[in-house]
């Protein structure tokens, strides 16, 4: 049967995170499952950029969490992160050493 995987509930947990973009003091609250990839964080920025009057990089940006750059193939559990933690923007681009 299909539904069986579903009874875990902890990919469909729903997390409120709160972003904190460079330079500013006022945190955004933004919704995300925790088994959601980091990734999807920059599709709820997209959307709410106009609400909040929020001007994301130009030039690309990456995410912080508890002073580690997030991995935006990798869920927010995989990060361990919990409802009310708070995830940095940071400007510029990661990029993996040798």
């Amino acid at each position: 049967m299909l539904m069986a995987g579903i009874n875990n509930n902890n990919p469909l947990k729903k997390l409120r995170v709160m972003v904190l973009p460079k330079c500013w003091t006022r945190k955004i609250p933004v919704e995300v499952n925790a088994g959601d990839n980091v990734g999807e964080l920059r599709k709820e920025l997209a959307k709410i950029q106009q609400r909040f009057q929020l001007n994301l990089p130009q030039d690309g940006y990456f995410f912080i969490y508890k002073q580690n750059v997030m991995d935006d193939d990798r869920s927010f559990r995989w990060h361990r992160v919990d409802h009310g933690d708070t995830i940095e923007i940071f400007n510029g681009s990661v990029s993996g050493g040798s």
